[in-house]
């Protein structure tokens, strides 16, 4: 059962978004943030993305939001508390070496290093590795990446037993994630059994989702989805395995 307080932080968390919706500049960011008992830890605007990352005062619970999208929360431990997050984890419980494309406050990545996983994270944003070990307690083991993840999957020569793809700009997946090779990039760079862990923030039903299935399918995955849902916001896990070769 959740303390009131953690009913209270996600209540707040979810108020929160709603105002950065309704003023995506930051005017008040901080009043707003006194008055629902959080305070700013950082800031970074600079034109392309505006991330703010806050701390409940009751529990010094943190979140990372870009725009109005909360993409990152956890206690004040570092433990995740996004349930989208904890279903990917258990999706790739069993998958030692984990390629992460998208990091944000690393969530994802902390929960499996921290059972032992081998992960690489991949960002288009380096400040992202700086937020996430700084206010998210990133552990030094994630081996971290600043490159885009179209670039890197086409030029890495590695691979890994499985992918967890969370690429956002704001809410939205960026239309070049959709490029007609990505099926089989993500395929290049698993090992035989693979598995691939696709997040859209939006129904199963949902173009984006529809999306998604289409390209691992063209690839050869066989896909099944998973609704995820949360007072933040509804999610669809998209899996991909890997089917044996006929050869």
């Amino acid at each position: 059962m959740m303390s009131c307080i953690s009913i209270a932080v996600v209540n707040r968390a979810g108020i929160l978004a709603r105002w950065r919706r309704i003023s995506p500049l930051g005017v008040w960011d901080d009043i707003v943030a006194a008055v629902l008992f959080m305070r700013i830890l950082h800031k970074h605007d600079d034109g392309a993305r505006k991330v703010r990352v806050y701390q409940s005062t009751l529990d010094g619970a943190r979140f990372y939001y870009e725009g109005s999208a909360l993409y990152t929360q956890v206690d004040g431990n570092g433990k995740n508390r996004l349930k989208y997050i904890t279903m990917m984890g258990e999706l790739l419980a069993e998958r030692h070496d984990v390629l992460m494309l998208g990091t944000a406050g690393g969530a994802l990545a902390t929960k499996i290093s921290r059972r032992g996983g081998q992960v690489t994270a991949v960002d288009c944003w380096d400040g992202a590795f700086d937020v996430a070990r700084r206010w998210f307690q990133l552990p030094d083991e994630v081996e971290c990446v600043h490159a885009d993840a179209l670039d890197f999957l086409r030029t890495t020569a590695r691979q890994w037993d499985g992918v967890a793809i969370d690429v956002f700009r704001g809410g939205e997946i960026p239309s070049a994630m959709f490029a007609g090779d990505i099926g089989l990039l993500l395929a290049k760079v698993l090992r035989p059994g693979g598995v691939a862990v696709w997040n859209v923030a939006d129904h199963p039903l949902s173009w984006p989702s529809e999306r998604v299935v289409a390209a691992l399918k063209r690839a050869g995955f066989k896909t099944a989805l998973t609704p995820v849902l949360d007072t933040d916001g509804d999610n669809t896990l998209i899996v991909g395995h890997q089917q044996p070769s006929r050869l």
